[in-house]
């Protein structure tokens, strides 16, 4: 057993989950450096620093170790945080880690204070999302492929995607949208979106969809990407949004809204910039998460990226010469694997918990 601090994760470190795969990629990392990592244990001694890294219980009823320093990792896609998350980072924790530029700032705007705020970005295995490499065996006979990768949902705007992407093409159009989705997840398993894909699918006069409903290992998944020409993220909320780096690490440029957390990582060069609406409100009402949990906000703040206005960039994308496309991959490309690898993020970790004195 190694000799350096405890650190203990409060949240899943592995499985399908977003969160569990980053605490994964966190832990395996630490464990190298010289950390002794492990799940926290309540009823156990206090390790030297806990990281609350958790969507599977509720986080208000958390109750931090006396003796530990404690980091809290929490997104909220829609805007300002629930004040009672405020509230006990403020008076219970030691920092708050956000992934995104955007997600700093909506917490510094809810009201965590800014002296816990710290910038801990994700990352991607340039040994797995890489350019070259095999393709999936996407199911079609068209050209130009278009790609989601996500929950397909409201929040993840796949429904701008359908209508866009209906009103774009016809099923005369040599274009094929392959939407990978993950009915088993979780967070993501029942919706009225399911149920326009299949309509559209069943159009005879529609441009071709082609659905993959499974849950893919992560060189499947970069196959995919490398099979597909361009990528779409119409996203009304996200806190970072993995699958746009991971295709831009793998060669596949992004169409993506020009707001929110992926400008930490896109560009003009990189990617195709989509003008979104900000749709912002005081709101006073109890939001239920996916998991059941209920949270009191008081604001929303998100976008939307106008269905006519995707349409015409899918359109035109579609057209693009093969030397604008590659520009754009290459770009990239440079991007993900220069800046935005896991060994990049665990700089960053590391960084922070020897703030924390660990």
């Amino acid at each position: 057993m190694r000799d350096g601090p405890v650190i203990a994760f409060q949240g899943q470190r592995g499985g399908r989950s977003a969160f569990g795969m980053i605490n994964a990629q966190w832990s395996r990392a630490l464990t190298n450096a010289g950390y002794r990592v492990t799940d926290y244990a309540p009823d156990g001694p206090p390790p030297a620093i806990v990281i609350h890294h958790d969507f599977s219980s509720q986080f208000s009823q958390f109750e931090p170790p006396k003796g530990a320093k404690c980091v809290a990792v929490r997104t909220w896609d829609f805007g300002p945080f629930p004040p009672l998350w405020v509230e006990k980072i403020n008076r219970e924790f030691d920092q708050y880690w956000a992934h995104s530029n955007w997600i700093a700032g909506l917490a510094e705007r809810s009201g965590v204070r800014a002296d816990l705020i710290r910038l801990v970005p994700l990352g991607i295995d340039p040994e797995v999302f890489r350019p070259d490499g095999p393709g999936y065996p996407v199911p079609t006979k068209k050209r130009f492929r278009f790609l989601f990768v996500g929950g397909v949902s409201r929040r993840k705007g796949t429904d701008i995607l359908l209508e866009a992407y209906h009103r774009a093409f016809t099923a005369a159009d040599d274009v094929c949208l392959v939407l990978k989705d993950h009915s088993g997840d979780l967070f993501y398993r029942a919706n009225e979106v399911r149920e326009r894909i299949a309509a559209i699918r069943g159009d005879p006069s529609a441009p071709e969809i082609v659905h993959l409903d499974e849950f893919l290992s992560d060189r499947d998944l970069a196959a995919l990407y490398r099979a597909c020409d361009v990528a779409v993220f119409p996203y009304r909320a996200e806190g970072f949004c993995l699958p746009i780096l991971e295709a831009m690490a793998c060669g596949t440029p992004g169409i993506v809204p020009q707001f929110g957390a992926c400008l930490d990582f896109c560009s003009a060069p990189t990617s195709y910039f989509v003008k979104a609406r900000r749709i912002r409100a005081p709101v006073a009402r109890s939001f239920r998460v996916a998991l059941g949990f209920e949270e009191e906000i008081t604001e929303v703040d998100f976008c939307e990226v106008p269905k006519e206005r995707l349409a015409d960039t899918l359109a035109n994308v579609a057209r693009e010469s093969p030397t604008a496309l590659r520009a754009k991959a290459d770009a990239g490309v440079e991007q993900a694997h220069g800046h935005f690898t896991w060994s990049h993020a665990t700089e960053a970790v590391e960084a922070e918990l020897q703030d924390l004195g660990a």
